[in-house]
């Protein structure tokens, strides 16, 4: 198993408390899904955040992952829906550089910087391929992306202080965690370490560190691979259609069909 891999089938339980949703996003999407209507696919789908609160907007949702682990962290919290919107909603364990549904969807999505969980340019042009085969004439495919401030980067690194523990429902651990983080690759890619404290029920400390790695693209690299992959993108920046600026964090394209 690799360690990107592992950090989510040990702490997935934890990722809603260091990343949370915004109410905006939220509503972002829901527009969109107002716009084209069901069914929606959604990519990464994690803990099932976005797709629970999809379907309970009355949209039929599926939702594809990698890890089980995380797949089974969304069920947890959707089996507490009613039936009627627990119907609507299917999760598969899949990778979404490779898969083949069968069938089409007017929204397909991947948010919170899921995407740059595909390392190569031949992964990133698979998975596009993949959501090309799978949109509808006039669909539209939404990607998120949190940007990283590279002035807070002195000489190409940046520590995020140790976070305030929370406990493991599961367990009754306690775990925090700090991260290093490093430029490299002229600035291009970035790679860091999530170092995570552990605090068992007997007091015992346990500490456990991840290594991760992720390319950061430009707006430009983003258009080059939708071009490649027959989509058009139109640029959003904080979920709105207007110019980058000092301050705005959320990169966001919609694409449709070119060709």
């Amino acid at each position: 198993m690799n360690d990107e891999l592992k950090r989510y089938n040990l702490f997935g339980w934890d990722y809603e408390m260091f990343n949370p949703l915004s109410q905006q996003g939220i509503d972002w999407h829901l527009k969109w899904a107002r716009i084209t209507g069901g069914p929606i696919l959604e990519l990464a789908c994690g803990t099932g955040r976005l797709l629970k609160e999809i379907a309970c907007e009355g949209y039929e949702i599926d939702g594809i992952d990698l890890s089980q682990n995380m797949i089974n962290l969304a069920w947890k919290q959707l089996n507490r829906l009613p039936k009627t919107t627990r119907y609507r909603i299917r999760l598969l364990q899949l990778d979404m550089s490779k898969f083949h549904l069968g069938r089409k969807y007017p929204l397909i999505y991947i948010t919170d910087n899921s995407f740059r969980e595909l390392k190569s340019t031949e992964k990133q042009l698979s998975c596009l391929k993949c959501v090309y085969d799978h949109l509808d004439p006039g669909g539209k495919f939404l990607m998120t992306e949190r940007q990283f401030d590279t002035s807070q980067f002195v000489n190409g690194r940046l520590e995020i202080p140790k976070s305030k523990p929370v406990q493991n429902p599961e367990t009754g651990e306690y775990v925090s965690r700090k991260i290093d983080l490093s430029l490299t690759k002229g600035g291009t890619w970035i790679e860091g370490v999530m170092i995570y404290h552990i605090t068992q029920p007997d007091g015992t400390d346990v500490f456990d560190n991840l290594p991760f790695n992720a390319p950061l693209l430009s707006v430009d690299d983003y258009l080059e691979l939708f071009s490649k992959s027959g989509l058009g993108a139109e640029v959003y920046f904080d979920y709105k259609k207007n110019i980058p600026g000092e301050g705005k964090r959320i990169l966001c394209f919609v694409c449709t069909k070119v060709n």
